[in-house]
């Protein structure tokens, strides 16, 4: 991790990504809902959608090329993330450093478009179980606490555009910035190429020497009932900030661990996400048993996880360094987890609920609103079946494959030849190093209708279901991960991760455990049931070059002929549990054939952009990596062995593919109903 400096003071953090093909920036601006005026209730969330259409960073040109970008508001500051393939790095970088500069331009058009959105997010978010901000309100007298960071909407209603040049001049400062930059230094050029870009770019000719000041308002009147989408009561306390006392505040963090997910919320958006003064909210009135023998080791895990993203996570990487001692932040996690003891965990859970005063409880007057957008990142939610979800059946004799490549300094294992199918040891696996902690990523066949998670396992919604992921924090723990599985009917099997290797493990996995509480039956399936004897053999696995064909049809298809006229797809991909291939529900022959007469060259250049940017895109997180690893693997994609990310060779494959294989493809879809769209399963 390496710390360099703007000349006009944004303070850029260097994590280096070897490997990978996608480049992402987290730029964090001090402008959060602390500084709201008076009367202006959401006027820092206006300006984050001003500041992300209004930069040239989100002009579409991200988006065009199948990266991604998203913001959000805070109590102190904003965050703006961008993901595109590395090739783009120093359009992104010099973009994202413009708009912590301030220069955003908008015009009042789109000024009122994004005001509209602002208030449909408010109105949203008061018909959804979000507790907040009723719940601060309730803890905490301060005004700051109880106003709601979305917005007010007669606040909203009454803003102009000079109202938001005015915020932005006021709060959009380089030298209280921070920008996290993941990439594959050396693949850029190394440290002075990216300090060579930093270095570049006009002086700020605003006066921002003067501190920001919070503007207190009067008083909110605290809330103690919620909006009418809430079912649950919440009770809430203040806990320290990352920066006003980071030991506290990584206890209580370890403490809200030993709570299941759904029931705890630190704040509205997790941990190390305030400086000051933070809401530690937990569901219903009861108390929670004893410290068992257990909590303690889920604790430190939950502490570990937290150092390691606080050390490649860009999006934590860049908060931490722009509220606290960024550096320090990560070895604090970490020694805190070696120390923690059942009496410390006891102590605050004891504190915890000796002080758990303030509450919201749903509101007996309203009716829960059936149309309400619930925020994920506002409050957590109960989970809900999936159609994806499927039965599994454990299986006694499967033993995983050694890996066919890997990316970085572990040795390659050479390839080994596919045995006959069902046989033992016939599961592809494949390996990719990264310096991020390690995701495993298994398909299971269905072959009985009953699906059980493995332990240590969670199940991934996707088009074919049976696929299941597990982000274990240490070898021994991946290890564990990978006994867990049943003995046969893995379909595939792949790991990205610093201890990806793992996976050459030959094990011996014990006698799989009965769940105890299994799914509940999926919906009835949009297409046949699977019969019951084994599939028979299904067409040759395609290769690299006629899968980048189909994709970038697909591509051109969906996302240009039709997406992009406000269309509904012309191609649905579904997947058959059990098969290999993907299958299509096609709207009608005459319709594919009039999109595909429609697509242009350009079309098609803009499709192959857009597909090999995704891909690359994809290696920038662990999660989508191995999800997308997952799905080629599944597809029968060959994995050449050496030190070539499979990700990467498609994207490869994708840029290479000519248009006489597209147009072929084009055609070959007019006529069948097998497609294969490698993005479709990761969402």
């Amino acid at each position: 991790m390496i710390v360099l400096r703007s000349p006009d003071g944004v303070r850029v953090v260097l994590l280096d990504r070897p490997g990978s093909g996608a480049v992402t920036t987290v730029a964090v601006a001090p402008a959060g809902w602390q500084h709201d005026p008076w009367g202006g209730q959401g006027t820092a969330h206006l300006c984050e959608h001003l500041a992300t259409v209004g930069s040239r960073a989100a002009d579409r040109r991200v988006e065009a090329i199948g990266g991604t970008t998203s913001a959000t508001t805070h109590v102190d500051r904003q965050e703006f993330v961008t993901t595109a393939p590395a090739s783009c790095w120093r359009t992104v970088l010099a973009d994202d450093l413009d708009r912590l500069r301030g220069r955003i331009m908008f015009d009042s058009s789109e000024f009122d478009r994004q005001r509209d959105a602002v208030i449909d997010e408010v109105r949203a978010l008061a018909a959804s179980p979000s507790p907040w901000p009723a719940l601060s309100a309730a803890v905490t007298d301060h005004p700051i606490h109880a106003r709601d960071g979305f917005g007010a909407v007669a606040d909203l209603e009454r803003l102009t555009p000079d109202d938001a040049r005015a915020f932005l001049a006021r709060t959009f400062r380089p030298h209280e910035s921070t920008l996290a930059l993941a990439v594959d230094v050396e693949a850029v050029g190394g440290e002075r190429a990216v300090a060579a870009v930093i270095e570049r770019g006009d002086p700020e000719a605003r006066d921002t020497t003067g501190p920001i000041v919070p503007i207190d308002p009067l008083p909110y009147r605290p809330r103690t009932v919620a909006g009418p989408g809430v079912t649950d009561v919440w009770r809430a306390r203040t806990i320290p900030g990352i920066r006003a006392d980071p030991h506290s505040h990584l206890e209580w963090v370890a403490a809200a661990s030993v709570f299941a997910p759904r029931d705890v919320r630190v704040g509205r958006a997790g941990p190390v996400a305030v400086a000051d003064t933070e809401i530690l909210a937990v569901r219903g009135e009861g108390r929670p048993a004893a410290v068992t023998e257990t909590d303690p080791g889920r604790a430190r895990r939950a502490l570990l996880g937290l150092a390691d993203r606080l050390r490649h996570d860009p999006v934590l990487v860049a908060r931490a360094h722009a509220l606290a001692d960024g550096s320090a932040l990560s070895t604090t996690a970490r020694t805190l987890a070696r120390s923690l003891t059942p009496r410390d965990l006891r102590n605050r859970l004891t504190e915890l609920y000796d002080t758990l005063d303030a509450a919201v409880v749903p509101d007996p007057a309203a009716a829960p609103s059936g149309t309400a957008r619930p925020s994920s990142r506002q409050a957590p939610l109960p989970p809900t079946p999936r159609a994806a979800d499927r039965r599994l059946h454990a299986v006694s004799g499967w033993r995983p494959r050694p890996v066919s490549t890997t990316v970085g300094p572990v040795p390659v294992v050479p390839a080994v030849p596919a045995a006959p199918a069902g046989a033992v040891g016939s599961t592809p696996a494949v390996a990719v190093r990264t310096p991020a902690p390690t995701r495993l990523s298994v398909r299971l066949a269905d072959t009985s209708g009953v699906v059980v998670t493995p332990p240590g396992w969670h199940p991934v919604a996707d088009t074919g279901g049976g696929r299941f992921r597990a982000a274990p924090l240490t070898r021994d723990e991946a290890v564990a991960a990978l006994r867990s599985l049943p003995r046969a009917g893995v379909e595939t099997l792949c790991a990205v991760g610093r201890d990806a290797e793992v996976v050459t493990v030959v094990s011996s996995p014990s006698t799989p455990t009965a769940p105890t509480a299994p799914f509940p039956p999926a919906p009835p399936a949009p297409f046949p049931p699977a019969p019951t004897a084994p599939f028979p053999p299904g067409p040759p696995a395609p290769s690299l070059a006629d899968a980048a064909a189909d994709w970038v049809a697909l591509g051109a298809l969906n996302a240009v002929a039709r997406l992009g006229a406000g269309l509904p797809p012309v191609v649905r991909v579904l997947r058959v549990p059990g098969r290999r291939e993907s299958v299509a529900a096609l709207v009608s022959p005459d319709e594919i054939a009039a999109a595909a007469a429609a697509v242009t060259g350009e079309d098609l250049a803009a499709t192959r952009a857009f597909c090999s940017g995704q891909a690359r895109c994809a290696t920038g997180d662990p999660d989508t990596h191995v999800d997308l690893l997952t799905t080629l693997t599944a597809l029968g994609l060959p994995a050449v062995s050496g030190p070539t990310d499979p990700v990467l060779a498609f994207a490869d494959a994708v840029d290479a593919v000519p248009d006489d294989a597209v147009r072929g493809a084009l055609a070959a879809l007019v006529g069948t109903v097998r497609l294969t769209n490698v993005m479709s399963e990761t969402g």
